[in-house]
């Protein structure tokens, strides 16, 4: 009888301690509001709480257009940059990148080539799918500034030196249209201003349109690893007319940091 009695005792403690083990005590309180980064293979879940706060008097806070998600698959929530970078955002209070971001599949468009009709060649589609791609819209639309950022994992360039090879092709491509906007889409303009050897792209176009329109759009694009990423904020006038709100913008410099910065922290193979 006290063999048995022994032999319960032992077996119940085991079962304790297993328990323990695998539970571990509850930790939640002490890393309150970070995001560790999910593997490249899963959907990213979306932050708690999509709201930045109200906008100013008489602002109406601009509209997510994402997914449920809450991030592009196979992009970590934690790549986007942070709103508070994006140009307007003092006047519009941007949402939450991640919480509108949708996952692309095929080769990704990037606003730039979109709006300049540059096509992707088709020997170019492999390097422009990568591993993973997504694209975060959030604005108003209309004459009011629109800000889209979209990300292209090419892949971990530590692995093999064709991925930084086919980066950096997918970034050529993309400023190359950008440069030639004109050649492309008659009547555009184009003025570049960063300098050849930023670590960052940045020019500003205005686009005619079909309708008579044209597309005022501030274009930012940072490479780094293998990993592309394209901040498009925009707006459509009336030929000859203004968009609804005076531009206000960080310098270029500190929106393509703040481009990098998240991208290089959550994607592997950057610096």
């Amino acid at each position: 009888m006290r063999s048995t009695r022994l032999v319960t005792a032992t077996a119940a403690a085991l079962v304790c301690l297993g328990a323990l083990s695998a539970c571990g005590p509850d930790n939640a309180g002490q890393d309150a509001g970070k995001t560790a980064a999910p593997a490249l293979s899963a959907t990213a879940a979306a932050p708690a709480g999509t709201g930045t706060g109200a906008p100013a008097t008489g602002t109406p806070k601009p509209a997510g257009t994402g997914g449920a998600d809450g991030a592009g698959k196979g992009i970590p929530a934690k790549a986007w940059m942070d709103t508070k970078n994006i140009p307007m955002d003092e006047t519009y209070h941007y949402a939450p990148l991640a919480a509108n971001a949708k996952p692309q599949t095929g080769p990704v468009q990037f606003k730039g080539m979109e709006l300049c009709h540059a096509p992707i060649a088709k020997d170019d589609g492999y390097a422009f799918t990568g591993a993973a791609s997504a694209k975060a819209s959030v604005g108003f639309g209309g004459d009011r500034w629109t800000a889209q950022q979209t990300l292209l994992f090419v892949g971990d360039p530590t692995h093999s030196s064709g991925t930084k090879q086919s980066t950096n092709m997918v970034d050529s491509r993309l400023t190359d249209a950008l440069k030639g906007c004109a050649k492309t889409a008659p009547g555009a303009t184009v003025k570049v201003d960063s300098a050849a050897d930023a670590p960052y792209f940045a020019a500003v176009l205005t686009v005619p349109q079909a309708d008579g329109s044209a597309v005022t759009l501030h274009e930012y694009v940072v490479t780094d690893g293998g990993a592309v990423s394209e901040l498009s904020v925009w707006a459509t006038t009336k030929a000859g007319a203004q968009p609804k709100d005076a531009w206000k913008a960080p310098e270029d410099r500190y929106v393509g940091t703040g481009m990098t910065a998240p991208m290089c922290e959550a994607l592997p193979g950057c610096g």
